[in-house]
């Protein structure tokens, strides 16, 4: 029960996050930039806690859970990346929804490897 609890803590805390982000980082332009940003953000940390834990990291078990499950669960998101594609489709912009999903895409990749990488030379 505790560790349900201490999840949806962390998930309402990384829900706040994201809509802050979004709500500070609006740029002019049918981009999704806070969205694209906040999911590159949130799997390189994911991959450098993910890696840091399977290497020995100091975080426990539980704390590992609480911030990928809870904080990185809620603060990221494939659900908006599906939407705002489809409402560019929807608006005509072939060539920026194909950017965008190429982007998310191998963005996504290239900061999981990097976040990885990243969690080997510091540990």
């Amino acid at each position: 029960m505790r560790v349900r609890l201490y999840i949806g803590i962390a998930g309402a805390i990384g829900a706040v996050t994201r809509l802050l982000v979004g709500q500070l980082w609006i740029v002019n332009g049918a981009f999704p930039v806070a969205t694209f940003a906040v999911n590159m953000v949130g799997t390189l940390l994911l991959c450098i806690l993910v890696e840091r834990a399977r290497l020995g990291g100091h975080l426990s078990p539980l704390a590992v859970t609480v911030i990928t499950v809870g904080f990185l669960g809620a603060f990221t998101t494939f659900s908006a990346v599906s939407l705002e594609t489809i409402q560019l489709l929807k608006d005509g912009l072939m060539v920026i929804a194909g950017a965008y999903v190429f982007c998310c895409l191998f963005g996504g990749l290239t900061m999981a490897a990097f976040g990885f990488t990243l969690a080997r030379k510091v540990t």
